[in-house]
């Protein structure tokens, strides 16, 4: 499933510990590609989570058990990439999907995931490879994503403070029957990265890069990083393939992972996954070793 000509050197694995991200070409082959082209499409749908409606279709949770999607996970190149890219043990979560329209979805503005790992602690590790299925030209058309270098402006107090802030302030608006808009909610959600000030710094230091049919993207979950428009030319949709991986030490933050159903009930709509309630149970579980994992060994890249 990696392209045969895919090779990982040195000066790539040192700009991913440095910066959190690095570009990684010509990593899936054309049939993968191929392959995520022809099905992908069937599987998205509208988006019904307030977060994600700057895009036109999305998925969460997909491939579970594809034979293609287990072929890249104990490709051996795969694993051995992973490993010296993060130097650590890896596991994979979740693949999900994000389609843009021309001139239409806005897709996400400066963000951490909060939503892709909302369910393990602050200082746990995580990461995502993000490969678009259209070529990206950041001078022409546009289309990709922007990110921010994390040794310029790393994303980690976002999880540690500001995040948990805005859902205590939510909830303790809630249970005091306080009124607070869900679009206030959402301003102490996205504003922090988006404020003026903020907004451009990170415009300053983000990179935005070109990407061909079977590149992809590696950044780690400090990386704050955004949608870029697609702009007028040729290519009308872009859907772009994904996949979040953890630390396999990592574990279940159980406030952290509830908290992100409180805006859900309070304000009535419905969330795009529920792998967040449903990979652990206990506080301080070990993700890993979730029963929802059980006989898919495929999942560990150790």
């Amino acid at each position: 499933m990696l392209d045969k000509q895919f090779h990982l050197d040195q000066t790539q694995v040192e700009e991913f510990r440095e910066r959190g991200f690095a570009v990684l070409r010509g990593f899936y082959s054309e049939d993968f590609t191929n392959y995520l082209q022809h099905t992908m499409g069937k599987i998205l749908e509208r988006p019904t989570d307030k977060y994600q409606s700057g895009f036109n279709r999305l998925a969460f949770d997909m491939y579970d058990g594809d034979e293609k999607l287990i072929s890249l996970l104990t490709c051996e190149e795969f694993r051995t990439s992973m490993s010296r890219l993060t130097g650590r043990g890896m596991f994979f979560a979740q693949a999900l999907s994000f389609e843009l329209r021309k001139l239409k979805d806005k897709g996400f503005p400066w963000h951490i995931g909060t939503q892709s790992f909302g369910y393990q602690r602050a200082d746990d590790y995580g990461c995502t490879i993000w490969a678009p299925l259209a070529p990206i030209d950041s001078a022409g058309q546009r289309g990709g994503m922007a990110y921010v270098p994390k040794n310029v402006i790393s994303g980690n107090f976002m999880y540690s403070d500001v995040d948990p802030a805005s859902f205590r302030l939510l909830k303790e608006h809630v249970d005091a029957k306080d009124d607070i808009t869900l679009e206030e909610f959402v301003q102490l959600r996205d504003g922090p990265l988006n404020d003026p000030a903020m907004k451009r710094l990170l415009d300053y230091f983000s990179v935005e890069d070109d990407f061909e049919i079977g590149d992809a993207l590696i950044f780690d979950k400090n990386v704050i990083h955004r949608s870029v428009l697609l702009e007028d030319g040729p290519i009308d949709t872009r859907m772009a393939f994904v996949m979040r991986f953890f630390d396999s030490e990592s574990t279940y933050d159980r406030n952290r992972a509830h908290d992100l159903e409180v805006p859900r009930t309070h304000f009535s709509y419905a969330g795009p996954t529920a792998f967040h309630l449903e990979v652990a149970d206990e506080d301080g579980a070990l993700l890993s070793g979730s029963p929802i994992f059980a006989g898919q060994d495929y999942r560990s890249l150790q």
